[in-house]
């Protein structure tokens, strides 16, 4: 009788344990991702208007992500990212904040390369919550 306790409590240990990997094994994050690209573009912060020359996305496999804006001066802009797999072309960004604060939100998409190794265009919009300013990006790989 004891016998048979042990292999029940054997059998249903590792049955729990193979049905504990395959959840772990099916929340991979997703691969790190780093693009950028020169080009041509317009960036709006509330009235005022700059040329966007280039564009440097980091995408961290926790799903944040920075995102560098290169103008006469450099914008920083932080989220998160996500697409539904690694081969799409397609990444949907989300604001929450830039490098000194926390004070953005909104959204946009990032289009990359057939070799999804750069970027090919991004579009952006965001809204300052403190000062209600909206900011757009519209930027075209060259």
């Amino acid at each position: 009788m004891m016998i048979r306790k042990n292999y029940a409590t054997g059998f249903l240990t590792f049955f729990a344990l193979l049905i504990f990997c395959g959840v772990a094994l099916a929340q991979d994050p997703q691969p790190s991702l780093v693009v950028s690209a020169n080009g041509q573009g317009k960036i709006k912060l509330g009235k005022e208007e700059f040329n966007l020359n280039a564009v440097v996305v980091k995408g961290f496999q926790d799903g944040k992500v920075e995102i560098n804006l290169v103008t006469d001066i450099t914008v920083f802009i932080s989220g998160s990212w996500s697409r539904a797999n690694e081969n799409d072309k397609t990444i949907d960004l989300k604001i929450t904040g830039n490098s000194m604060s926390g004070n953005l939100e909104g959204g946009g998409k990032l289009i990359l390369s057939d070799d999804r190794k750069s970027i090919t265009a991004l579009k952006l919009q965001v809204t300052n919550k403190m000062t209600r300013k909206v900011i757009t990006a519209d930027f075209t790989a060259k």
